[in-house]
């Protein structure tokens, strides 16, 4: 029933708001946070006290998945990604679906960010998380098995129209300044995002 009442919540409304307190007394297997982390997209996660509140994004139908096929350091590959939507409006959501792979068992745990850059390159909003809302790991990966990873960026209210530039990249957990290289660099520019 929690389950199907969860998921109810996720089909009948676009932005979710969880406040999350003494889960493991209320929801001891974990079925709400567990079903937003996988079937919505989480945008901001914020403590108050023992308190947490957490913004989702529902879902939303991906026109074009781009193949990627891009390494991250030695073994991670970022073989697809989908974009919401290319034009965002300020105070919307930006969805980031994201599809991850390895050909190697993995030893170190890895965030994902995600930051949109404004024209002269200061990062305007930003989101770093362990895959699936952490529920993903990355020492949890099977060689070969294609890893869902759902993100989403709250494009802040009073920039300036123009066009960002979105980027990604990999951290080590226990080392925020240790990124996975990724070509030449250590992120990877996805797309142009128009802010209007």
């Amino acid at each position: 029933a929690t389950l199907s009442a969860t998921q109810a919540i996720i089909a009948e409304h676009d932005r979710i708001f969880a406040v999350l307190w003494a889960t493991g007394e209320r929801d001891p297997n974990n079925i709400v946070e567990a079903t937003l982390d996988s079937e919505a997209f989480e945008a901001d996660s914020r403590w108050f006290g023992d308190v947490r509140l957490v913004r989702y994004a529902s879902p939303v139908t991906f026109d074009d998945v781009i193949d990627a096929n891009v390494r991250f350091g030695e073994s991670i590959m970022l073989e697809s990604y989908a974009l919401s939507a290319e034009t965002v409006a300020m105070g919307d959501v930006l969805q980031v679906q994201l599809v991850w792979s390895t050909d190697a068992p993995l030893d170190r745990r890895y965030k994902v960010f995600l930051q949109l850059l404004a024209p002269d390159g200061f990062v305007v909003t930003q989101r770093d998380a362990e895959p699936g809302g952490g529920l993903a790991l990355t020492t949890t990966w099977a060689p070969e098995t294609r890893i869902l990873d759902n993100h989403a960026l709250i494009v802040p209210n009073g920039l300036t129209s123009a066009n960002y530039n979105l980027i990604i990249g990999l951290y080590d957990v226990d080392d925020a300044e240790s990124r996975l290289p990724v070509g030449e660099g250590d992120f990877l520019e996805l797309s142009e995002i128009q802010i209007r």
